[in-house]
């Protein structure tokens, strides 16, 4: 048992057994009796947590996420200032999540957790979230920056996302939610559970798949098909109550990193090369919980064990043996890439192993064990000065084992053939973490002030040990990370907000070099005010970076050689806007007009000048502007609410973002495109129990490039519908 370990187990031995929380949002403090409270804030169908209002902190509930049915994370996070995603699959398989400036590739820099725990396959050794659960299932989605991140951890420089999903309902309650569409879409998701006296149980199966949007030549499966299984148990045992929780998830998709040529996608955005004929992408998640929750000491305690496995192998087209892919997608006129060219589309290659137009295609294997514990103590106490006091205490350990092969295929008559040549092994190594973090924040309410002082203490220690090259080496530190949030009720409808805290990102576990973590100093200032004219919010946000870190992924175009290293980018300005308005219209008794508005304005650019390996930045000059930070982003959600039925529809807008570091204007075959994509939903509930309902994703039908890392131009979900129907008992 390491040190590390035997503190934790010393701290938290005390209790029966660690606990799953429920409900990951602490409850509000009733304001004091001399002073009116205010209304929860609303913006767009996204509620402020009550008890952050010092903070930025937004919650999509319930009844949004029902008005669309989305089950792609990317379409649901449109709704939040402040937040942005980079697509890549048009289906949110994989999402790419950033908040304010921070790094969006593979969602790294987002602290990712259901129910207060965390997600991630590795958050620390390995924080490439390849595994997301099925937004279908959740009935909220919470999002935490600036001050109130802080107990997030251990990401903190952009802030948290936490996924709430169904509680076991406190009577008998069952749903069923079946719907099919184009592409040959379905999804089937049942949910039912009660209570028994001092039992109660509750049961979760949801089943998602599509035959696939994107058309490959010669023919062939683009789609994908998930699954997800829960079963939770919560027994009260005297003052206490017992909560266990286990799941297991799974997916199989014909997805590609391969894209298209500029030329190839202008003329048919949905095509896909044959050469990415056997790519697929094939995991398995497990994990559980179980957990412990009191009164005590005057405070409650709630206390988290969990464990989780993810395994993934992914076979995909890699390069030519002779030429490299990015080169030919960005210039396929030249002479020599013309041949490459047409092997992508399907054109036999010479046949003989070793040319230069073998394909190499190759499975990149990996392994992730997570495990913690996770205990909170929870105290309000004061008259005049009211005190919510939070402690946490958490243990981490999580692991990553990595092998990635390759092969060599010959196109033969439009079909990929082996052509002998010996399997090559292009990284072989294991990297693991243990991570012991200390949280404390106190929300102190006096009068019309509130302050929120909070500290973080992150100790880490990682190990990385390279089978393929030779050589291990551990890294060892310890982080504290403090924050201030600050509110004024200025008035019965304003409040005034500022906050700065100690942003922070762990380092990647690295053989070659003493990595250093990503650093900030992060600050925030606005107002909230409601009225007659509806409700307003507006935070203005500035990152400042003392060291910016990037990890090379496959995703962002690295190679083989470079996977997994880390960039230290040094100082870095990132700054922006978040705004948003929420009022409805009564136009009749029965019917309403609800509008909601968001707009975030964020730039990102580089304080120093330097070079890496890594190909989002190459030779990088200070002033430069990061790749895939949107300068412009905004949505608008217009609805129609007549009680038993009702319409909405959502106009999302993203600016270009460029795909490299750099400054000035950029190509239009460079970067992402800029786009306004409108989806339209709409229900009626037919009886009581029972409700019909569609959706119409990219209504005008637009074609656009969301992504040309790693190989070539990809796009954004194309017009797709589907008609469901849901009985609740």
């Amino acid at each position: 048992m390491t040190p590390r370990f035997a503190f934790a187990a010393a701290l938290l031995g005390f209790a029966v057994s660690p606990v799953f929380a429920q409900d990951a949002t602490p409850e509000a403090s009733p304001p004091p009796a001399d002073r009116e409270p205010m209304t929860e804030i609303t913006v767009f169908g996204v509620r402020s947590d009550p008890d952050r209002v010092a903070g930025s902190a937004h919650r999509i509930d319930q009844e949004t996420l029902e008005e669309y049915r989305y089950d792609d994370i990317n379409r649901v996070l449109n709704f939040v200032p402040g937040v942005y995603v980079r697509e890549e699959d048009g289906e949110g398989l994989r999402p790419n999540i950033g908040l304010r400036g921070a790094s969006a590739d593979r969602s790294q820099k987002v602290t990712l957790m259901e129910d207060g725990i965390l997600i991630g396959p590795a958050p620390y050794s390995a924080p490439a979230a390849y595994f997301f659960p099925l937004t279908t299932r959740m009935v909220g989605v919470e999002v935490f920056k600036g001050p109130a991140s802080i107990q997030h951890g251990p990401q903190t420089i952009g802030g948290a996302v936490n996924l709430v999903s169904a509680p076991i309902p406190d009577k008998t309650e069952a749903m069923i939610d079946a719907a099919g569409g184009s592409d040959a879409f379905r999804r089937l998701h049942l949910r039912g559970g009660s209570r028994w006296g001092d039992t109660g149980l509750m049961g979760e199966f949801v089943h998602l798949g599509s035959d696939g949007f994107k058309q490959l030549d010669g023919g062939g499966d683009t789609g994908f098909e998930k699954n997800e299984l829960l079963a939770k148990g919560a027994w009260n045992l005297g003052v206490g109550t017992l909560e266990v929780r286990v799941g297991y998830a799974d997916e199989v998709s014909n997805e590609t990193y391969l894209g298209l040529t500029e030329a190839d996608f202008r003329d048919n955005a949905t095509r896909r090369y044959r050469a990415s004929a056997l790519d697929r992408m094939d995991w398995e998640w497990s994990g559980g919980r179980i957990g412990w929750s009191q009164p005590l000491l005057g405070g409650s305690l709630k206390l988290t064990g969990y464990a989780q496995n993810f395994t993934r192998a992914w076979r995909k087209f890699n390069n030519f043996g002779g030429a490299d892919i990015r080169e030919v997608l960005a210039n396929p006129e030249t002479p020599f890439n013309q041949l490459f060219v047409g092997v992508l589309q399907g054109e036999d290659t010479d046949g003989v192993a070793g040319s230069p137009d073998d394909l190499r295609i190759g499975t990149n294997d990996r392994d992730f064990v997570a495990s913690g514990v996770q205990g909170e103590m929870n105290w309000e106490f004061g008259e005049r000065v009211t005190h919510l006091l939070q402690v946490g205490l958490r243990f981490h350990y999580d692991e990553i084992e990595r092998l990635h092969d390759e092969f060599a295929f010959e196109q033969i008559n439009g079909q990929l053939v082996d052509n002998g040549r010996s399997r090559a092994i292009l990284t072989d190594n294991m990297a693991d973490t243990e991570a012991l973090a200390l949280w404390l924040r106190d929300e102190i309410i006096i009068d019309r002030w509130t302050f929120v002082p909070g500290v973080r203490v992150e100790s880490i220690r990682s190990t990385i040990e390279d089978r393929l090259a030779g050589g291990a080496r551990d890294n060892d530190y310890t982080v504290v990370l403090p924050g201030l949030g600050v509110s004024y009720e200025l008035t019965a409808d304003l409040r005034l907000l500022a906050g700065v805290h100690r942003g922070f990102a762990p380092a990647a576990p690295s053989v070659t070099a003493e990595n250093d973590p990503e650093k900030s100093v992060n600050y925030e200032a606005g107002a909230r005010w409601q009225s007659l004219f509806g409700q307003f919010e507006a935070i203005a946000f500035f990152n400042d970076y003392s060291n910016l870190t990037a990890i090379c992924t496959v995703s962002s175009g690295c190679s083989p050689s470079d996977l997994d290293t880390q960039t230290n980018a040094g100082a870095v300005e990132a700054y922006g806007l978040e705004a948003g308005w929420h009022h409805s219209f009564a136009v009749r008794p029965g019917l309403s007009v609800p509008l909601r508005l968001t707009y975030t304005f964020t730039e990102a650019e580089f304080g120093e000048s330097f070079v890496s390996s890594d190909p989002q930045f190459g030779n990088v000059e200070a002033g430069f502007e990061l790749p895939y930070v949107p300068r412009d982003r905004a949505n608008a959600m217009l609805g129609l609410d007549g009680g038993k039925w009702g319409a909405d529809l959502s106009v999302s807008y993203l600016s270009r973002m460029r795909d490299r570091a750099g400054s000035g204007a950029f190509s239009s075959s460079e970067g992402s495109d800029d786009f306004v994509v409108l989806d339209l939903a709409a229900r009626y509930q037919v009886l009581p129990k029972l409700e019909l309902n569609g959706r119409i994703d990219n209504l005008l039908d637009e074609e656009y490039v969301v992504a040309r890392r790693p190989y070539g131009a990809r796009p954004g979900k194309s017009q797709v519908f589907q008609v469901g129907v849901v009985y609740r008992y």
